[in-house]
């Protein structure tokens, strides 16, 4: 595994790795500055406009590269599985933030999106952060501690309890979202004339 295009597709892979993950913590770190009242919210969508090519690019050569690396390597354990499970969560994640991004482009302060939206961004960032880290964590166990590393036992039990733990967090995330709403709308009916 140690050959000249192992390391040239590794060298590949980490670039994509650093222009990727790297726009994903700029665009996220803009998203806490807008949080903390740091930065105004127009100025948060202009920048993931620009950030999200760069995703896109750094996730689709982590990707290109990432298919040979598996082949040279010649087989794919358990941990590598949850990897691949991370890598694909990250481009469905991308594809609803693309949805969600076209959603508040049209807002001209951040207070005007509705918590739905907003519920639904700060979700979908969550995930991110986890696809994004947990990828990474494995990519590096794979590399610098041991190269098939078969754990966990069954890593289809895992992936199925991490996607289950998200789905139950967006659920319950939707259904406080809408209670809040209804619970206001009953406000304002019981105040209007």
């Amino acid at each position: 595994m140690e050959t000249t295009p192992f390391f040239v597709l590794l060298f590949l892979h980490l670039g994509g790795l650093v222009l990727g993950f790297g726009a994903v913590l700029v665009t996220d770190l803009y998203g806490l500055l807008w949080i903390r009242d740091r930065v105004r919210f127009p100025q948060v969508v202009r920048v993931s406009s620009v950030t999200e090519k760069f995703i896109w690019a750094g996730w689709g050569v982590m990707v290109a590269t990432g298919i040979p690396l598996l082949l040279l390597k010649g087989e794919v354990d358990n941990l590598m599985a949850v990897k691949i499970f991370f890598v694909a969560l990250i481009g469905l994640n991308g594809l609803l933030l693309r949805a969600l991004h076209d959603k508040v482009r049209g807002y001209e302060q951040g207070r005007d999106v509705p918590a739905a939206v907003l519920f639904r961004l700060s979700f979908s960032l969550l995930v991110s952060q986890i696809a994004w880290w947990g990828a990474l964590l494995i990519g590096f166990l794979h590399r610098h501690v041991q190269s098939v590393i078969e754990w966990p036992d069954s890593p289809w039990l895992l992936i199925g309890l991490i996607a289950a733990a998200l789905l139950a967090l967006w659920a319950g995330g939707e259904v406080l979202v809408r209670r809040k709403r209804t619970a206001a709308e009953d406000l304002v009916d019981e105040v209007a004339p």
